[in-house]
């Protein structure tokens, strides 16, 4: 067992190097020139989504009519949804409604998102949401 320790690093050393291959010659590639990338600067009216999902929506009369549950951003470009959960207390019995996000209103004296005409009974009357299956 010792000889074979001792006679590997020599069988190392002994080992020819492979010859140096030269590439062919081919005329001057120049890389194109580097892109400039610039961040979007989001408008000051933006909102993150983490501030409205979860967010209570009021009316005119300052009655909450529901709470943003979810957004479903359409991956084609088109309208991102509001799915709302209205007519529950404490997740018993709500029931979930979509609407285009552009109908949300952000109310800047309250810092609240408001749903104008809105009432709990006329959301209630809005089709049911359910999520698409996954595919």
């Amino acid at each position: 067992m010792a000889i074979a320790i001792v006679a590997i690093p020599g069988f190392a050393l002994a080992q020819a190097p492979a010859p140096a291959q030269t590439a062919p010659s081919s005329p001057s590639v120049t890389s194109p020139p580097t892109a400039t990338v610039t961040t979007p600067t989001p408008a000051a009216s933006a909102r993150r989504a983490s501030q409205i999902i979860g967010a209570n929506i009021i009316n005119e009369e300052n009655r909450g009519v529901g709470e943003v549950h979810d957004l479903m951003v359409d991956t084609a470009g088109g309208a991102t949804i509001a799915v709302l959960s209205v007519g529950g207390f404490l997740g018993v019995g709500e029931r979930y409604i979509a609407i285009p996000l552009s109908e949300l209103r952000w109310n800047s004296e309250r810092e609240r998102w408001t749903l104008p005409g809105a009432t709990v009974d006329s959301l209630k009357a809005r089709p049911e949401f359910t999520y698409p299956t996954r595919r």
